[in-house]
């Protein structure tokens, strides 16, 4: 039977053991030792959306849903017309791209110096 002078039955958040606080402050875990204070046996919770809040993101939702709709149709157009001038943009194309033959004969004429230090080899 429990009795009311043992005061309430805590966990101790260090060591995991079952003790009554005997309505001390601070609270001691009689197994480690380590002090506690009331807030630390305190649950935190989280209270319920208010009703303001609930319809704010309902609407929210929905406006996201409006504006995807809306990119999706834009985007059916947008593919459309790129369907139509295709044919026309792979010439154009073609002929924008650039001959680089000439690159490669610029890169073999490219000579780079190396300094080489005698007096490191012999560290090794």
């Amino acid at each position: 039977m429990v009795k009311a002078s043992w005061g309430t039955k805590r966990t101790c958040q260090n060591c995991a053991a079952r003790f009554y606080d005997l309505n001390k402050s601070p609270i001691k875990c009689p197994k480690c030792g380590r002090d506690h204070d009331r807030e630390d046996f305190v649950k935190v919770r989280r209270g319920r959306a208010s009703a303001a809040a609930t319809t704010a993101a309902a609407a929210a939702a929905a406006a996201a849903a409006a504006a995807k709709a809306q990119l999706a149709k834009a985007k059916k157009v947008e593919d459309a017309a790129l369907e139509e001038g295709a044919a026309e943009d792979t010439e154009a194309d073609d002929a924008a791209v650039e001959d680089t033959d000439d690159l490669a004969d610029e890169a073999e004429d490219i000579e780079v110096e190396v300094e080489v230090d005698d007096k490191g080899d012999g560290d090794r």
